[in-house]
């Protein structure tokens, strides 16, 4: 007879991962499908097909990994700001517009000279009207596709849609939500401009709610019983926060994934001063997080890697290049803002470059030199963080980057803080299969806390010295070369 397990649809933005969990949150198995966007210019666009096929493909390979295990119940985890107009039968009425779309960059300027980027920031939590914003998307649909903009009976974001063809009901979870432009966070309910039609949203419910039961066709593609629950998830980064022990006791975690993203709780958000921290709704009822981020955090050593180290096989070849090099990697400093800055600050046009350069540097100084930019952002967004009445006690790193024990140890000798990694390494699956464990009652409610030992990295005293020196060239070297990005 088989024991009832958890399973949880990670949808990232090139790949979707399906988990599935013991209700102690243990790992059973994981599945893995990739696919390819669509692009051309500033349009990054997916087709609904492509995301249910992968789904399909992902979770079907996870269940044929688990002999033994039964899915009691799924939850959903996506990316932020993916969205799709959909007709009142649900049908997408055109490709999915992909959070990475930049079109709508001229209706962001329009709108921000309809407001003020702090009034927005306190409604919002967002920093900045920018293009990427689903809000911003849906001036520019109604602009230049007006038939599609007046077919749609609802504006979609990719979790609602899936949560639509799971369950047949339409409805959005609030952390998802608060990537959007148009959801006042302080009131947590949307605030969606009149022009556009608020009543075009789907119904809101908890993180955790439990949505309905699977329908028998979705059933069928997937492999799953007909009828288990499916229960509203949370943004990736806000799923993996929740599966980390985020909850305001002094614990962070940073993702190095595509991007790096840091993630702190708060009781009440505190709208910073001077350079802008992104707010969202935390998973948990009543709870913020603060989220730094680059756009850039693991991809700039995977553009290193694929860039000039073609013959290095993989990461592990990489790591052990770079672990020759001394601390500060003996005066090369790396910008690694190679799709412009977020945090500390907002820099669209913000590009890469290195520093320091001699006859004697090696392809295995500028390999350690982009993981020690990546731990000096860290160090920055520890910056941000501190005046908002943060405390960290220590850091739980997620994501690709934390498989790397240099690159972890690095991190803790730059921010003088311990790191600890996870045993399991799909936080985000693992908050929504933790929320549909809580919604279902097949895990207690509450903060779960993650299963299995975790490895620890602690500063080294003997690199400080090293490290303020690189940090304060890092600095230097930034402000220096900030007047070229204007």
């Amino acid at each position: 007879m088989s024991a009832p397990c958890l399973a949880a649809l990670d949808i990232g933005t090139t790949s979707v991962k399906a988990c599935l969990f013991t209700p102690e949150l243990a790992l059973v198995s994981r599945g893995v499908c990739e696919y390819a966007l669509d692009t051309a210019e500033e349009r990054v666009e997916a087709e609904a097909k492509t995301y249910l096929d992968a789904v399909q493909s992902a979770m079907r390979q996870a269940l044929a990994a688990a002999d033994g295990w039964r899915p009691a119940a799924l939850g959903v985890t996506t990316q932020g700001e993916t969205f799709v107009p959909v007709d009142q039968d649900g049908k997408p009425l055109r490709p999915f517009m992909v959070w990475l779309d930049g079109r709508a960059q001229a209706e962001a300027e329009a709108y921000a000279s309809q407001t003020t980027q702090e009034a927005f920031y306190e409604t919002t939590g967002l920093p900045d009207i920018s293009g990427a914003l689903p809000l911003c998307k849906l001036y520019w649909l109604k602009r230049h596709e007006p038939e599609v903009f007046d077919r749609a009976r609802r504006f979609l974001l990719l979790e609602d849609y899936l949560l639509l063809w799971l369950t047949g009901r339409c409805v959005s979870e609030r952390s998802l939500q608060t990537s959007t432009g148009w959801y006042d966070i302080v009131r947590d309910q949307p605030c969606m401009p009149s022009d556009i039609g608020a009543d075009r949203l789907p119904e809101l419910v908890e993180c955790g709610e439990t949505v309905g039961g699977l329908r028998p066709e979705a059933a069928a593609l997937l492999g799953l019983e007909a009828g288990i629950p499916v229960s509203a998830g949370a943004m990736d980064q806000t799923a993996a926060a929740l599966a980390a022990g985020v909850d305001g006791s002094g614990v962070v975690c940073e993702t190095t994934g595509t991007a790096l993203v840091m993630a702190a709780c708060a009781d009440r958000p505190t709208f910073s001063r001077g350079h802008r921290v992104t707010v969202y709704r935390h998973a948990l009822p009543g709870k913020y997080l603060y989220l730094p981020l680059s756009n850039t955090g693991g991809m700039a050593l995977t553009w290193f890697r694929d860039t000039f180290c073609p013959d290095v096989n993989g990461y592990e070849a990489l790591d052990a290049m770079a672990a020759e090099v001394p601390c500060g990697c003996e005066g090369l400093a790396f910008l690694p803002f190679l799709s412009g800055s977020v945090d500390p600050d907002f820099r669209p046009q913000a590009r890469a470059a290195f520093f320091g350069a001699r006859l004697s540097t090696t392809r295995a100084h500028f390999a350690r030199s982009v993981m020690e930019s990546v731990a000096f952002l860290l160090r920055d967004f520890l910056g941000l963080l501190e005046p908002l009445g943060v405390t960290v006690r220590e850091i739980r790193s997620l994501g690709g980057g934390a498989r790397s024990a240099l690159w972890q140890q690095i991190k803790a000798d730059v921010c003088g803080r311990t790191f600890r990694v996870p045993a399991c390494p799909e936080a985000a699956a693992m908050g929504a299969a933790l929320l549909a464990g809580w919604g279902t009652g097949l895990v207690e409610p509450g903060v779960c806390a993650l299963a299995g030992p975790m490895a620890a990295y602690h500063p080294n005293p003997a690199h400080e010295t090293a490290y303020d020196q690189a940090y304060t060239l890092y600095r230097r070297l930034y402000e220096a070369v900030s007047p070229l990005y204007d």
